[in-house]
């Protein structure tokens, strides 16, 4: 069991190291915009094409469900990955003045790398969860190797960005890869999978749909992603004066909060194992937003990112430790994607209603407060329906 935890925090430690945020993320940032001359829209549209592969996860859960590579689910995927993200790395360390293009196809190809190892990570947790009956466990793993690992990486970065050529950071760049490559290589170990093909994963995936419970929790991501959230960086720059630097100094301790929650959940769920996850999903998804009301100055906004580190994660970890509970034998990879590409999609559109409801004149306080309200009647219509059947 704390083999498997290590495993579990190792898999998405890897995930921050390479590109969520990533060791190279500011001096990258830095060479695009102080060497290059990227614009704000040129670096914006950057950021876009390196997120791609993660709008397309639930493609990369069939794959992972149903062709299985050399008779494994999860040994040769990996390996694949991280091998490709490795290559990728020292192939843009050999580069003196890599151009727009060339970081382009890179980000791309280490993005596709880290999503696709992501899916493969989280159907290992819940197969493993169910299995065992410890799934919070193993995703509170995952998120406080992420968080944790985050912090590192934009602390680390920081001053790489000053002092190390870009070339150089991309090597070191391949170290934390390079170790999961060897721990899965040698250490790792999976039987051969011979019960799933791609047709009778889709067809365990369509008679779980049929079911009403996977309906339900579809519409409850949306219901509560869909959540009017305000836009932090514009306020930050436009009304507070905050600093890039700043901004990435509240993103690290963000990060440390992510990683307390993360703790936090595991530690509730261990010990509180009938933990009702819904409840835990809408008071901290209001506290989450409530948080942003106030945000007013250097300090306070501090202790804001704290508590929302803390908050959303708990929030998150409860959602989708309730996705776990649902997920279909042989259909987990593309179950799990496609409910955390649905929460994404509705996160993003929460963000846009936010965003016009500030241009519209909403103060940015009343619109944290309007979405944490919004949650709460949420949860209150929850308790009337069968959506509290989950």
């Amino acid at each position: 069991m704390v083999q498997l935890i290590g495993f579990m925090v190792l898999l998405y430690g890897i995930q921050a190291a390479c590109s969520n945020p990533g060791l190279a993320f500011l001096p990258l940032v830095t060479y695009m915009t102080d060497t290059l001359g990227f614009s704000a829209t040129q670096l914006a549209s950057f950021q876009l094409v390196a997120l791609f592969p993660w709008f397309i996860k639930p493609l990369w859960g069939l794959l992972v469900d149903g062709v299985p590579l050399f008779g494994h689910t999860f040994k040769s995927y990996l390996l694949i990955c991280y091998g490709v993200i490795i290559a990728s790395f020292v192939i843009m360390g050999s580069w003196d003045e890599p151009s727009a293009m060339g970081l382009f196809v890179s980000a791309l190809v280490i993005s596709t790398g880290v999503a696709f190892s992501d899916v493969v990570a989280d159907k290992l947790m819940v197969v493993e969860g169910q299995k065992r009956g410890n799934a919070n466990i193993l995703q509170a793993s995952q998120w406080a190797g992420l968080g944790f690992t985050a912090i590192a990486m934009y602390g680390l970065g920081g001053w790489l960005a000053e002092h190390i050529p870009l070339s150089n950071v991309f090597l070191l760049s391949t170290v934390l890869p390079g170790i999961g490559f060897i721990v899965v290589l040698s250490f790792f170990r999976e039987q051969p999978n011979k019960s799933f093909t791609l047709g009778r994963s889709w067809q365990q995936f369509w008679q779980a749909a049929k079911q009403p419970k996977l309906r339900l929790m579809l519409g409850l991501i949306l219901l509560l992603a869909i959540s009017p959230t305000p836009v932090d960086y514009v306020y930050q720059r436009q009304v507070l004066d905050f600093s890039n630097t700043l901004i990435g100094h509240l993103k690290a301790v963000e990060c440390l909060g992510l990683g307390m929650g993360a703790i936090s959940f595991g530690v509730l769920t261990q010990r509180f194992p009938k933990f009702p996850l819904l409840k835990l999903v809408i008071i901290s998804g209001a506290i989450s937003l409530l948080s942003f009301a106030f945000m007013q100055d250097v300090y306070s906004a501090y202790g804001v990112y704290i508590v929302r580190g803390f908050t959303t994660t708990l929030r998150t970890l409860g959602l989708f430790g309730l996705v776990v509970q649902i997920c279909p034998q042989g259909a987990e990879g593309f179950t799990y994607a496609l409910m955390v590409s649905v929460a994404n999609l509705a996160t993003n559109i929460g963000l846009l209603l936010g965003g016009q409801l500030y241009d519209w004149g909403i103060s940015f306080a009343m619109v944290a407060i309007s979405g944490s309200l919004y949650i709460l009647l949420c949860g209150g219509a929850i308790s009337l329906t069968k959506l509290r059947e989950l």
